[in-house]
């Protein structure tokens, strides 16, 4: 298979990519549109952010599996997937054409509240007036290689040559390639357009890249457990502003940082893996059903049906944040100096 790594490339992936979400995005506003009138107490709709079959996508339909228990009426919850531009799509429509009764509500990453702050291409909306629920995890992404690729070492990242996969402009896997890049001068070429982590997952087992900037790692260990058993893949960096506690010895890209001016920046971008899979709707849902959303969010995380369910598909439900811990977060990244904020854009290519 054959890609444009450069800059023309990247462009022409991120145009389709979007345009394809777009229509996608289209033809599910049709149906939300028809369901907009629908009684929250008897179906809800579960919007997951990226396509069938990455991580997103099975967290969504886990908590799909059991909300429905501990919300009024309890509701039949149906998922629906919208992918496009790492969940901005999806926020995009969130914000401007969902239903505001409660009765749709979507899963995304937690870079979906900076997006729009930070100037990413497509995000048309303020991460405040959203009604957040609540987050499943503290997800913390890593930047891998192939065992057989040139590069086995944090050091060999910034004196060889990494060719990395990424899927579209906000997602992680390129975001996190470009600070590494822009910031800190690592050797990446990028290699961008990927449809979702799961294509880039698959580049990177077909030998196509030979690494990942930005892969979550409760993803690693629900799609690919073998590769970290067999030792296919080495764990260069954790692209977060704390450790995993399955990866003590492995530095941060906080500690890359050379003065308080680059770890302002890096905990204004990092602060999203806080949020890391997050539940949010639109805005001006009913106050009632903003609290019975926000009190079936911190059930469910108590159920043991809930918590059975986590071990047997093997995700990670660690670090959760409530809906009310969203807002403050969300609303303390709105308070950045516009100095920060506009350093921070520029060096992810915002607006």
């Amino acid at each position: 298979m054959t890609r444009e790594p450069e800059s023309t490339g990247r462009a022409k992936a991120w145009v389709s990519t979007l345009g394809a979400a777009l229509l996608v995005a289209g033809a599910l506003t049709d149906k939300a549109t028809a369901q907009g009138a629908e009684d929250p107490t008897k179906t809800l709709t579960m919007l997951a952010s990226h396509a069938p079959g990455g991580g997103y996508d099975a967290y969504a339909r886990l908590y799909a599996r059991h909300v429905g228990r501990f919300l009024p009426g309890q509701p039949n919850v149906v998922v629906r997937n919208m992918p496009g531009a790492a969940g901005v799509v999806m926020a995009n429509f969130v914000a401007s054409q969902a239903p505001r009764n409660g009765s749709m509500i979507g899963l995304g990453p937690g870079s979906m509240a900076t997006a729009a702050l930070l100037g990413s291409q497509g995000a048309r909306y303020d991460s405040r007036e959203f009604t957040w629920v609540g987050s499943l995890n503290n997800d913390i992404s890593v930047t891998v290689s192939r065992s057989d690729s040139a590069v086995s070492t944090l050091e060999e990242l910034f004196t060889k040559e990494l060719v990395v996969g990424g899927a579209g402009a906000s997602d992680n896997s390129v975001v996190f390639a470009t600070i590494l890049s822009r910031m800190f001068g690592a050797k990446l070429k990028l290699v961008a357009g990927y449809n979702g982590s799961g294509d880039t997952v698959m580049a990177l087992d077909r030998g196509e890249v030979q690494g990942i900037a930005g892969w979550n790692y409760s993803s690693i260990t629900t799609m690919r457990p073998d590769w970290l058993r067999d030792k296919k893949i080495n764990i260069l960096l954790q692209m977060s502003l704390t450790r995993h506690p399955e990866l003590p010895h492995v530095a941060t890209i906080l500690e890359l940082a050379r003065d308080d001016r680059q770890r302002e920046i890096l905990r204004l971008i990092f602060a999203q893996s806080q949020m890391g899979r997050v539940v949010m709707g639109p805005p001006g849902i009913p106050k009632a059903m903003v609290e019975a959303h926000r009190t079936a969010f911190d059930r469910v995380l108590k159920d043991q049906e809930f918590i059975a369910d986590v071990e047997k598909v093997r995700l990670e439900v660690s670090g959760p944040m409530t809906g009310a811990e969203v807002d403050q977060l969300v609303t303390s990244l709105y308070r950045a100096t516009p100095d920060r904020i506009k350093e921070a854009g520029v060096l992810l290519g915002g607006n």
